[in-house]
């Protein structure tokens, strides 16, 4: 029954698309477990640069079972985008599973999205614009569009007929852009989706659980990062699901003794997209600097990422609430030469020094980082021969930056990330199914 979960550490942009990339080569399943087409993963294959929004990290490997599960919310037609871009650079989609009870993203959701945040003005989140928030809403609300519904026309029509007028009013009060759609107009749009992946949808905790049963290894691939979960993020600037451990058993429908290891992405520094406090962020020009060599552009919104210092108190947290038996660190090669990195081991608030990540927007609005300091590292000219050699073979610096970090969060480093690419990794553990 050998799984491994994959969880961001911050808030997102870890690199986890990179490390599931890499890890799922020996899997038989790959399972996005929460979230939706507001994450990106960005996989470089040979000449070829992935940029996957909805669909697992692992459909562009042959032969893998990549499945969505229930706590996803989809876009069906950006979906179906997505599943044409993998084809045309000669990928398979036959292992794509959907769940039937994952929820549907409609165009309606998108609209809400774009209407709620212009009525919050200066409280605004920053979401995405996807329509991912609203589409939970209406799971939470309980007048969602499932994905199984596609495969029942009379219960779709049932459901367009109660579901449509209320939509419409809703987006009239919040001034919402119109939706012209009428209930034909939905329900032939949605046999269109049932035509497009009906043959795809089924019960796919039955799935899973019968592949752990079966001795099959299963990745679950995470969306975002800890620090936007629902209830344990930097609320209300989180997302509208749970990206930690938990959402794990929830998200997929499995129970939590399923679960065997759990690996958390860390970038060598932090980024986030959107509102809300960052304690460690740099505000000038090394902030500039630090995004523009770390290619921090968001994959789904195109928006500049804000950038600071490795925050220490951030991933602390995120492995505390998610389990992490392993790190896995990337972008470390975006701070070379750089001579010294600041590394934030608690905060000052109220004059008091705060070693826990506080759940209060004020108080970490108010928070000053306190900072170690570790010594940078000259860059290298050869990653391939850095690689070959091993971790005993990286600067010296780099290193001791890596332990000082092992040491904070009681748990090893065991993948280094030099590089966006697959073979620019050093694997520090063989045994990552066993």
């Amino acid at each position: 029954m050998p799984t491994l979960a994959i969880i961001g550490a911050q808030w997102g942009d870890e690199g986890k698309g990179k490390i599931t990339d890499y890890l799922d080569e020996n899997a038989d399943m790959i399972v996005r477990f929460q979230g939706g087409n507001n994450a990106g993963h960005t996989i470089v294959v040979d000449d070829k640069v992935f940029k996957l929004h909805g669909l697992p990290s692992g459909v562009v490997r042959p032969g893998k079972l990549a499945v969505i599960g229930n706590g996803v919310v989809v876009n069906l037609d950006d979906l179906a985008e997505e599943i044409e871009q993998v084809k045309q650079a000669g990928g398979s989609m036959d292992g794509l599973r959907i769940s039937d009870r994952a929820h549907l993203i409609m165009n309606y959701h998108k609209k809400l999205d774009g209407a709620e945040e212009k009525y919050r003005g200066k409280n605004v989140v920053g979401t995405t614009g996807k329509g991912i928030g609203p589409t939970y809403q209406d799971k939470i609300a309980r007048i969602g569009f499932r994905a199984g519904d596609l495969l029942e026309e009379d219960l779709l029509k049932d459901k367009i007929s109660f579901i449509l007028p209320y939509k419409k009013d809703l987006m009239a009060m919040l001034g919402a852009e119109s939706c012209s759609c009428t209930n034909e107009t939905l329900l032939s749009k949605m046999l269109r989706w049932k035509d497009l992946i009906g043959d795809r949808i089924c019960d796919t905790s039955v799935l899973i659980n019968e592949a752990l049963d079966d001795g099959k290894k299963v990745l679950f691939e995470g969306a975002q990062g800890a620090m936007l979960d629902i209830d344990h993020g930097t609320y209300p600037y989180v997302t509208s699901s749970a990206t930690c451990g938990g959402g794990i058993c929830t998200g997929s429908g499995i129970a939590p003794n399923r679960l065997d290891k759990v690996l958390g992405v860390v970038k060598a520094y932090t980024t986030r997209v959107g509102e809300g406090p960052f304690v460690s962020e740099l505000t000038g020009d090394l902030g500039k600097e630090l995004q523009s060599k770390g290619g921090e552009f968001g994959v789904t919104t195109g928006r500049g990422r804000r950038c600071g210092w490795l925050d220490l108190v951030v991933c602390e947290h995120a492995s505390r609430l998610c389990g992490f038996t392993s790190i896995g660190i990337t972008k470390l090669d975006v701070l070379n030469d750089v001579p010294e990195l600041p590394v934030c081991v608690a905060y000052e608030i109220d004059g008091q020094e705060v070693k826990h990540f506080p759940a209060s927007i004020s108080k970490l609005s108010m928070a000053k980082p306190v900072y170690e300091n570790m010594k940078g590292w000259k860059g290298w000219k050869d990653t391939s021969a850095l690689i070959k050699g091993g971790y005993d073979e990286l600067p010296g610096e780099m290193r001791e930056y890596i332990e000082f970090m092992e040491r904070y969060l009681k748990v090893k480093a065991d993948i280094i990330s030099l590089g966006p690419d697959r073979d620019e990794t050093i694997d520090r553990r063989n045994d990552w199914w066993y």
